[in-house]
């Protein structure tokens, strides 16, 4: 499938909303470039983001790594595969920069989410599509939604920074489905920029197949139709088939992949 074209502003805009949502402790910009800087390693949150997908100018390059090193982090770079900045690609490759596995930036409308969550409502014979009934959303993050994360099956320190982020938005609102007063599975979804973007899904790897995540998915499109929000983005590991299929499900498609690429040591 060819992949889903945005507008420019749509890509600075999307980029944008990205920050709103994992929040690093600080950030700067340069023309065309935005530079988060965040003591977590988690590529979003300290990686340098360009916000144009051609005419970037090569020379921009230096000034960026001494921005890292001056608040010390290695030079990460996440750059899309796409034909505009094949320049800075094959400079980065020359400097022997590591490139990292692939990851999709996909998009749906709100319109095409809410319809597969009225189909997944009608098979299994729910009543509310907005909120269904073992999902539970709210305004500040709390335990029972950042366990998911720690729990077993899932890196407990990569968890650990995940929550750490997603907990400073403001922009956030946290959701976390719940059987037996265990914590099954947790998303967060942020409104910014006029987007809604889905975060952190997971779920526990004993209670995959149950449909939990198209349970928090439910519920986020009832959050965008409420705050009259239209599009949503999402970011996934390519390799990540079982997300991949859900998203499909929901409408999402890949409008552009990236790779994070990293400074030698």
């Amino acid at each position: 499938m060819p992949p889903t074209l945005l507008a420019q502003h749509d890509i600075e805009s999307l980029e944008r909303a990205t920050l709103d949502a994992v929040c690093p402790a600080a950030q700067s910009e340069l023309p065309g470039w935005l530079l988060p800087f965040d003591a977590a390693d988690i590529g979003r949150a300290r990686s340098a983001i360009p916000l144009l997908h051609h005419g970037l100018d090569i020379a921009s390059l230096p000034a960026i790594e001494q921005l890292y090193r001056d608040n010390g982090l290695p030079p990460t770079f996440r750059i899309a595969d796409t034909p505009g900045l094949r320049h800075w690609q094959a400079r980065l490759l020359a400097l022997g920069y590591r490139q990292t596995a692939p990851v999709h930036v996909q998009i749906a409308s709100v319109a095409d989410m809410q319809a597969a969550a009225d189909l997944s409502n009608s098979v299994h014979g729910s009543h509310n599509a907005s909120q269904p009934a073992n999902v539970v959303l709210l305004d500040t993050p709390g335990h029972a939604w950042a366990s998911v994360y720690t729990s077993q099956g899932f890196d407990a320190e990569d968890g650990a920074l995940r929550v750490q982020l997603l907990s400073r938005s403001r922009f956030a609102r946290y959701a976390y489905v719940q059987k037996a007063g265990v914590s099954l599975a947790a998303g967060t979804a942020c409104i910014s920029r006029d987007w809604l973007s889905v975060h952190g899904m997971r779920t526990l790897p004993h209670a995959q197949g149950q449909g939990l995540g198209t349970s928090l998915l439910t519920a986020f499109v009832g959050l965008a139709r409420q705050r009259g929000i239209t599009r949503a983005f999402l970011q996934v590991e390519a390799d990540n088939a079982p997300a991949l299929a859900l998203y499909r499900r929901f409408g999402f498609a890949t409008t552009w992949t990236y790779h994070y690429w990293k400074a030698p040591v």
